[in-house]
Order: structure tokens, then C-alpha cells, then sequence
């Protein structure tokens, strides 16, 4: 997994015609993968309260999300409201959120436009640049513990979306939605472990 912590948000000139010419090439994810190799992640010991990440991370402008669906890892960067975060005088206050395992991820991003609303549909590995289209918005609402959308909620169908038929993963969970000039973003994901990493990838809290 490229690492979302390397760039403060990957935006580039590119990105949102990127988005715009997106349409088309969704992909199925977690087609009864099962992960091989030794996880890049941490375990149980380095897992957060979801409750306590949420004062921390409520609300904080996302800077990236990244789906690795070898290790079942969703990795998303924010940045955190000098208030809220553990070391308000950090000379870099972003955080890179790890949920895993992943047992089923959902994104819906649609496009206003003359003709009305319409669903972007792109592969997985566009998601990093899907995202730097948003500009750093802010996460709106809860970002833990909501219902998984019903069907049609978020359009008429889903954007990117993958289950595993693992029999873990299914303990927290996590909506991002986001908003930027014609562009919005629901993002649903199903996992049991969250951590929170500095820059450097040490924990920011246990």
C-alpha cells in the first residue's frame, strides 16, 4: 500500500478530470480473498476506542483514503483540528487511520450536473486520486458506529463496493462523507481493528 501519509494531500491538476472521466470502470473487491503473507498492520494491542477516535478525528478535513484488498486495509488520512488532537503543538498533526480487517466496503461518488446527478463509477486504484478531488473537505456527521446504507440511499447502485466471505470483520464500523463543489462522496466500511498512526507511523494513541 502506497502510504497516504506521503504528501500532505496528493492533489494534483489532474485529479478531478480524473473523476469526471471516471464513469464506467467499477470493479467487484474482496471476491473471497483471503489475505497471504505477513499483514503490514498492527493486532489487537495497537487497536483504538472507536469512541475516542472520534473526538479526535470528528469532523477533520480528509486528505486521503487508499483500499488495500490483498491485507483487507482501509487506510484514510486526516487532519485534525489543532483542539482535538493528542499534541495540539505537533509540528504535523496528521493522522493516518488503519481499519482492518475489512469485511465489506461500499463508495458511492456522484457528479451534479446540467443534465442532473449522476454516478461515477472507477476502479480501486483510482481512489487516491478520486479523493484529492475533494480538496481536504471536511468529514460530515458521525464518522463511527452508523447503520450500513440501505440500498438506494446513496444512488442506484454503488460506485465501488466488495464483501468478504470471511467470518471476521464485522465489529466497527465507518462512514466518511464528504462534499466538494459538484462532487460528493459516502464511503461505508466494515472492520473489527482501528489504529491511529503519527507521520512517522508510531501510534498516536492506544
Amino acid at each position: 500500500m502506497t502510504d497516504p501519509l506521503g504528501g500532505r494531500n496528493g492533489a494534483t491538476n489532474g485529479a478531478t478530470n480524473g473523476v469526471e472521466g471516471a464513469a464506467g470502470h467499477g470493479l467487484p473487491l474482496f471476491a473471497d480473498i483471503s489475505p497471504s503473507g505477513p499483514s503490514p498492520i498492527g493486532g489487537a494491542a495497537d487497536a483504538v476506542d472507536p469512541a475516542h477516535a472520534e473526538t479526535i478525528l470528528g469532523d477533520a478535513p480528509v486528505l486521503g483514503l487508499e483500499l488495500d484488498a490483498r491485507y483487507r486495509v482501509l487506510a484514510a488520512t486526516l487532519e485534525p483540528d489543532a483542539d482535538r488532537h493528542p499534541d495540539p503543538d505537533a509540528p504535523d498533526r496528521r493522522v493516518q487511520l488503519l481499519a482492518h480487517p475489512v469485511s465489506t466496503f461500499l463508495v458511492s461518488v456522484r457528479q451534479e450536473g446540467p443534465d442532473g446527478r449522476r454516478l461515477l463509477e472507477f476502479p480501486q486504484e483510482q481512489l487516491v486520486d478520486v479523493v484529492s478531488a475533494f480538496d481536504g473537505a471536511r468529514a460530515r456527521g458521525p464518522l463511527f458506529g452508523r447503520a450500513e446504507p440501505r440500498p438506494g440511499s446513496w444512488g442506484p447502485a454503488f460506485s465501488l463496493q466488495g464483501r468478504s466471505s470471511a467470518p471476521d470483520g464485522t465489529g466497527v464500523t465507518l462512514t466518511i462523507q464528504l462534499a466538494h463543489d459538484d462532487l460528493t462522496l459516502d464511503l461505508f466500511a466494515r472492520f473489527d481493528v482501528l489504529e491511529l498512526k503519527r507521520p512517522d507511523g508510531s501510534a498516536l494513541v492506544a
